[in-house]
């Protein structure tokens, strides 16, 4: 990495590196290098924790009245690999990951690399400048995102076999039907119960995306929102 991409970097970011190594190491994959001294492992898992406990404490200070269950989907909502790799995206800066001609190519796997980059950032500001200018930045880059947080979208899965073990005391059952199509565009069929229903098939581009459909289409059917 340039000294010129370090530069554009801590101007994109607000944040002016005393060791300019950890960003650097911060933006490189481990497919750039195997060294865990080099690469951005290390970093990913710091960042990890340091995202978590910052997202955490802001949760439990803003929604006193939150039950736990909910203050937990709400982090989880925030601190998955999409959001993260959502907030690199709106940073326009994944254009700086020193990554593998190989890499550059998976685009299945673009999210999480693009997540693990966010972890690892984090991570960096965490070991250059402490905990308290890492909890302002991160609330910062995500103050758009802790906005939308006073509804919490469940997804039908989660609805599903929240639904399902308050009643019944049993998880939904589901049950992997077939898989067709190229490898490139694959078609997954699968089924879902739960007590005292009949089965709903589904399919899609994978299985959890037909577990989904599927667990939508029996809550439809059970009239649930």
């Amino acid at each position: 990495m340039r000294a010129n991409d370090i530069n554009q970097l801590e101007k994109i970011l607000g944040i002016k590196f005393s060791n300019k190594i950890l960003l650097k190491q911060a933006f490189t994959h481990k497919s750039r290098s195997i060294n865990i001294s080099l690469n951005n492992e290390r970093l990913e898992f710091l960042g990890d924790r340091v995202l978590g406990l910052v997202i955490a404490s802001y949760l439990n200070d803003t929604y006193p009245k939150d039950t736990e269950g909910n203050l937990d989907k709400k982090l989880a909502s925030l601190v998955n690999k999409e959001t993260c790799s959502k907030v690199i995206s709106e940073l326009k800066i994944d254009q700086f990951l020193n990554l593998s001609k190989a890499q550059k190519q998976n685009n299945a796997g673009k999210r999480k690399i693009l997540g693990d980059l966010c972890e690892s950032i984090i991570g960096a500001v965490f070991m250059d400048k402490g905990f308290d200018q890492t909890k302002k930045f991160i609330l910062k880059i995500w103050s758009e995102k802790l906005k939308k947080t006073e509804s919490v979208i469940i997804d039908p899965k989660t609805k599903l076999q929240e639904y399902s073990l308050k009643l019944f005391k049993k998880l939904p059952e589901y049950k992997y039907i077939s898989n067709s199509g190229p490898s490139h565009r694959p078609n997954f069929k699968v089924s879902v119960s739960i007590e005292k229903t009949k089965n709903f098939i589904a399919s899609g581009s994978s299985k959890k995306n037909a577990e989904t459909s599927a667990a939508k289409k029996l809550l439809d059917h059970l009239k649930i929102k």
